[in-house]
């Protein structure tokens, strides 16, 4: 089939238009492939994916991550970005569902550089992260294209994050096959983003300070999206917290005193949170500036670390407001918890960690305060929600996350949140959803 019929044909057997376009342009780089198999593996997962529950979507992500090795990794800087990667500088970084390797690497290539991402490592090369997707996302170019320009709109609100950097074609997406854990060879949407040198705020004392930051920061980033939208936002997401209902059915995979524990969370959502929902302010969220997800450095003066990037747009959607802050605020809860926490504190000669209250009520009062400095305060719906969603955030963490370590047992970042997330939410619902909010108003 010659390749100027490609989308029409694609078209014809019912795929979206968007995958179409996506497809076609695989198709354009790999004439021989064969389409018609290519189109019937995509009506398949256009048949699946629409009816299915959020909770088949995450599963599907855990079954498509694809498997690639470090020699591959390293081909594929080279053949899709002009990239030559410094021998032994190449490593796996954690992920959920996508595979990201760190490089360092040369080229000359002037598109890739921009004094704003500091990049630049010694001896002329560069800090690069490469980024293949999973096979759910990479059938959905997209939502990648969404990130991507999401990315710009939050960098050009002051709060550093990554860019899509241009292949040697001048693609924002390139595309390259890779096999699944069952042999299946698919065509996974593969990315290239700047690495900026910095640490990860879960590696950091959580001070009330730099919890005040994070607040700051994930109000700029909600700026930033408020008028930014995307076809690709909308959709149907586990992990979105409008969806918290969408977990109960994995309750009862949790011991017994754990479903009590988050039962009791779930019930809330619906009585609390659902009959207001109308009130609920909607825009596009980056829904995951959690403290793996936020960058942190020593402060040049010495005064302690400060919050120097965001990064993760992955499970950006179109939801409610409020979301982004509850997001933030629970995972600075889960964070006190950390087994390291206790022992790094302890050297160090520094206080106990936070109350889950004090860590709360530290992110929300700067974030509220930072909104209504930009022209956003938040309503009266927003305050009543918000202490049952940063429980909901903790609950929907526990279930997927137990869920998804049994998927893919080996991934060690799966567990990362699962007993610290158990002990915060135990503290934090020792206190009622109604005196923890006229605390975080009383904050702000």
């Amino acid at each position: 089939m010659p390749p100027t019929s490609h989308h029409a044909y694609l078209e014809s057997t019912g795929i979206s238009t968007v995958l179409a376009e996506a497809v076609a342009g695989i198709l354009r780089e790999r004439p021989a492939d064969p389409i018609e198999a290519l189109a019937e593996r995509l009506k398949a997962h256009k048949h699946k994916s629409p009816s299915s529950s959020p909770l088949d979507d995450e599963e599907a992500r855990k079954d498509e991550k694809p498997i690639i090795e470090h020699a591959r990794a390293v081909e594929l800087a080279k053949e899709l970005y002009g990239l030559t990667v410094i021998p032994g500088s190449l490593k796996d970084l954690d992920s959920y569902d996508d595979r990201n390797f760190y490089f360092r690497a040369t080229h000359d290539r002037p598109q890739l550089a921009d004094p704003a991402d500091a990049h630049a490592a010694d001896g002329g090369a560069f800090h690069f992260i490469l980024k293949v997707h999973n096979g759910v996302e990479s059938l959905n170019s997209g939502f990648i294209e969404c990130q991507n320009q999401a990315m710009d709109a939050v960098r050009a609100s002051g709060v550093w994050c990554p860019r899509a950097l241009p292949d040697v074609d001048g693609r924002l997406i390139s595309f390259a096959p890779s096999p699944l854990a069952g042999g299946t060879i698919r065509e996974h949407a593969v990315r290239l983003l700047p690495f900026k040198p910095a640490g990860l705020m879960g590696g950091v004392v959580a001070t009330a300070d730099l919890l005040r930051q994070v607040g700051v920061a994930t109000a700029k980033v909600s700026a930033a999206l408020l008028l930014f939208d995307h076809p690709a936002s909308h959709r149907t997401f586990i992990w979105d917290l409008a969806q918290t209902a969408a977990v109960r059915p994995l309750v009862t995979h949790l011991e017994p005193e754990r479903q009590q524990l988050i039962s009791a969370v779930l019930d809330e959502f619906e009585s609390r949170v659902l009959p207001r929902a109308s009130d609920l302010r909607a825009a596009v969220v980056h829904g995951d500036v959690n403290d793996q997800n936020v960058l942190v450095a020593s402060s040049p003066g010495g005064g302690g670390d400060e919050v120097v990037g965001v990064i993760d747009f992955g499970d950006m959607c179109r939801s409610w407001l409020i979301n982004e802050i509850a997001i933030a605020a629970a995972y600075a809860v889960i964070a006190l918890h950390y087994e390291t926490k206790d022992d790094e504190k302890a050297a160090a000669g520094k206080p106990k960690a936070l109350s889950e209250v004090a860590a709360c009520v530290a992110m929300v009062s700067s974030y509220a305060s930072t909104m209504k400095a930009q022209g956003m305060p938040l309503i009266e719906a927003e305050w009543v929600v918000l202490p049952t969603l940063i429980a909901c955030r903790i609950a929907m963490s526990l279930c997927i996350g137990a869920y998804s370590s049994a998927k893919d047992p080996t991934n060690e970042y799966l567990k990362l949140t699962l007993l610290p997330g158990l002990t915060a939410l135990r503290n934090l619902r020792a206190t009622p959803a109604d005196e923890l909010m006229r605390a975080l108003r009383a904050g702000a």
